[in-house]
């Protein structure tokens, strides 16, 4: 009841661990539905966040080496289904004063930190017009996966170039046209098994797209592509 009052309703409950996906997340919609979140975030850490209400959720994978230096691929947009990345357009569809700033925002965010890889930052578009870092992950990401076909370097290839001080390619995280475009679509496990190898069929016959699979075992709403 004290986080409701302090930042209003609605507000979010999350754990500290294990939480990933919208796995370890609650929505408090009012103090009635507090007992509700609690059960169900039950023998966790938690602490709690104002609502941030945005518009749209932006990413930026970021690249720092060895010596501190940070590299930045296109601002993307990232679509949720379920609190889960569904898709992800590069670049995002927003004006690009904004893709600046989000890719300034994650430059400057991973400066702070120690270490060098690849960095995936999450934001939260709001209404105002600001940006606000939602997460950021020490690793490559969903919101980089584009990188494989759509950019020079894959996000996979410039985090073994930055751990081993290897140097990068000039333009190495530009996208690989002046034109070019590029969707993200992540294959979630369906209700029925393997029936999500229909999307990958359909996509197989699509010009232009590429399919990967990671090999896992299907189940409803895992990451399986």
């Amino acid at each position: 009841a004290l986080a409701g009052r302090q930042l209003g309703y609605p507000y979010m409950l999350k754990s500290r661990t294990m939480a990933y996906d919208g796995r370890g997340n609650f929505v408090v919609k009012s103090e009635e539905s507090i007992p509700k979140a609690l059960e169900f975030l039950k023998d966790r850490p938690l602490y709690a966040e104002k609502w941030a209400p945005f518009t749209k959720e932006l990413a930026v994978m970021i690249v720092r080496s060895i010596d501190g230096r940070v590299f930045s691929y296109p601002t993307v947009e990232t679509i949720h289904k379920d609190n889960i990345c569904f898709l992800c357009y590069a670049p995002a569809r927003v004006p690009d004063s904004v893709q600046l700033k989000a890719k300034l925002l994650a430059e400057n965010a991973v400066r702070a930190f120690p270490g060098c890889g690849i960095f995936g930052v999450e934001m939260f578009y709001l209404e105002t017009g600001e940006l606000l870092i939602n997460e950021i992950a020490p690793r490559p990401h969903n919101s980089g996966h584009y990188t494989i076909d759509a950019c020079i370097t894959s996000q996979f290839e410039a985090h073994l170039r930055a751990i081993l001080d290897l140097p990068m390619p000039k333009d190495f995280s530009s996208l690989s046209t002046s034109c070019t475009n590029a969707i993200m679509l992540n294959v979630l496990g369906e209700d029925v098994k393997n029936q999500e190898l229909q999307t990958c069929e359909r996509a197989l016959e699509t010009p232009g797209a590429s399919v990967y699979l990671y090999g896992k075992e299907s189940r409803p709403k895992r990451k399986l592509g």
